[in-house]
């Protein structure tokens, strides 16, 4: 099977509206993009760690949104194959003047986010944080 760009500039346009949505207040919007076998990962040591399926991943959203600050995110890379799409994203934390670094992988199948893995570069600013506010 080839891979076209027609697929990749869909999946990546997928991708891209869950930060739109993040950034505009809607961040649960998102739902309906996700297919019903959705799985996330996301390390362990967060709050919305750990491994989860779609409902799962709909109801850690609001909490991840009062964590970290969509308004002010940045591509630092955005590069998609077919349906695997990866954000390496620069966002602030809430509350703070400051940034952390994320890599989502995410990939599409059949106009759907079937899978998102998530890796945090130095996230103690965030970690910190949550600390200060007792949690999300």
């Amino acid at each position: 099977m080839s891979i076209t760009t027609d697929e990749t500039e869909r999946a990546k346009a997928i991708v891209r509206s869950f930060y739109a949505g993040g950034a505009s207040g809607r961040i649960t919007d998102f739902a309906s993009q996700l297919d019903d076998a959705f799985e996330l990962f996301v390390p362990a040591y967060l709050p919305w760690g750990g491994h989860f399926g779609k409902a799962d991943y709909v109801a850690l959203l609001p909490g991840v949104a009062k964590a970290l600050d969509f308004t002010k995110l940045h591509y630092l890379s955005f590069t998609g194959e077919g349906g695997h799409v990866v954000a390496l994203i620069e966002i602030g934390v809430q509350g703070t003047d400051e940034t952390i670094i994320i890599s989502e992988h995410w990939d599409i199948s059949h106009e759907k986010a079937t899978r998102l893995r998530v890796a945090y570069f130095d996230p103690k600013v965030l970690l910190d944080r949550i600390a200060a506010q007792g949690g999300v």
